[in-house]
């Protein structure tokens, strides 16, 4: 539970939180787009903390997608719920109706979070030519973070300690770069981006060109330069220890909107759409290309030159090591890839039938006709379908 510096009502958290996610809206190009909030029941209610539903006590404010949880919010004694139309028709408590609960729960802990956070604090840096930065206004920049020459950073951003800007880096305006984040030479970040602790952004790609040597039993691996850049759009969010290598010539791209998770590895070259979701552990090969909106769920892996279509959902620990897959909303599953549906057929399958398709041949060999073979393999008890005991 997580409470706030002084009581609110419910009817001006409302408020307050349409206000700030209109604004967040407006900010990222889509006004017009925040969910409707209607008050259901007291609006003076007393709100003095944000809560998880099973953490709700009273006095606190949640949310509850179904039923099931509201019934845990009302029973552990919540002060008010947060929840879709015909849940919050179902209500005993006061109630702000909306068809996106999760989201306004994240705009007031947004609000909370902005509320306790410590300003940033500037302190000594290292410059390499001071000269040739260009900083916007209120810029800070944290101590012992490296600046290199010709970098340029946009209004209000900050630069947390120890992080390091190589020759040339451009960062727009409101972007946060935390701790130890590396961005390599020519890095370009777009307005109000992220980039979290430990992100290497930039560094050489893996590209070799194989030369075999069959006299000396040797295969060498002749390392390739990559001279190009990597181009980060507005409003992209890079999490802790993710690597995304630079382009052999031209730049690898994130898209506008694009959210990646912690540990992601992007190839040279690669070009990953807008609105994209990557999670954690995936590994894209170089000259990839992840259309728009995809979603490229846990420990997913594309070889190199894979193409993924607009708007494709591919499931956690499944695998592409080339070709293309369709656009549409449609979830991928499976190594290599496969409709979900078909995908999940298939595994169930192979786990129920696998062992007795084993059992089978085990015993074909040994049979010495159909019928010896039919009896030995239905001794269990098991009939055959159509056949009577």
């Amino acid at each position: 539970m997580l409470k706030f510096d002084c009581e609110h009502t419910l009817q001006s958290l409302m408020e307050q939180a349409a206000q700030d996610l209109a604004a967040q809206l407006d900010t990222l190009g889509v006004p017009g787009l925040a969910p409707a909030l209607e008050l259901r029941g007291d609006g003076a209610t007393v709100i003095r903390a944000l809560a998880a539903v099973d953490e709700a006590a009273p006095g606190a404010l949640t949310f509850a997608n179904n039923a099931k949880f509201l019934a845990q919010a009302e029973a552990a004694g919540a002060s008010a719920v947060i929840a879709p139309p015909a849940v919050a028709a179902q209500a005993k408590i006061p109630a702000l109706a909306t068809a996106e609960p999760r989201l306004v729960f994240a705009v007031l802990l947004g609000l909370m979070g902005r509320a306790d956070a410590p300003a940033p604090v500037a302190g000594e840096a290292f410059f390499a030519d001071r000269a040739s930065a260009l900083l916007g206004e209120g810029v800070v920049i944290g101590p012992q973070a490296y600046i290199g020459p010709n970098v340029k950073i946009g209004a209000r951003t900050v630069i947390a300690p120890q992080a390091y800007l190589d020759e040339g880096v451009e960062i727009g305006e409101d972007c946060v770069i935390h701790p130890r984040a590396v961005l390599r030479r020519g890095v370009r970040v777009g307005s109000r981006c992220q980039i979290h602790v430990g992100a290497v952004i930039g560094e050489d790609g893996f590209g070799y060109t194989q030369l075999p040597d069959p006299g000396r039993g040797r295969l060498i691996h002749f390392k390739n330069a990559h001279l190009g850049g990597v181009v980060i759009e507005d409003d992209v969010e890079i999490g802790a220890q993710t690597s995304i290598d630079r382009g052999l010539v031209s730049d690898t791209v994130i898209g506008r909107g694009s959210k990646l998770d912690n540990l992601v590895q992007i190839g040279h070259n690669v070009k990953v759409g807008q609105d994209c979701v990557i999670v954690s552990q995936v590994g894209v090969g170089g000259h990839s290309v992840i259309g728009d909106r995809v979603f490229l769920l846990g420990q997913v892996g594309l070889g190199p030159g894979v193409v993924i279509g607009a708007d494709a959902i591919v499931t956690a620990q499944s695998g592409l090591g080339s070709g293309e897959l369709p656009s549409g909303r449609r979830a991928w599953s499976g190594t290599p890839l496969r409709a979900s549906d078909e995908a999940y057929q298939i595994m169930a399958l192979s786990a129920s039938q696998l062992p007795k398709v084993r059992s089978f041949f085990q015993k074909l060999k040994k049979s010495a006709s159909f019928d010896e073979l039919k009896k030995a393999f239905f001794d269990d008890g098991e009939t055959p379908k159509g056949e009577k005991k």
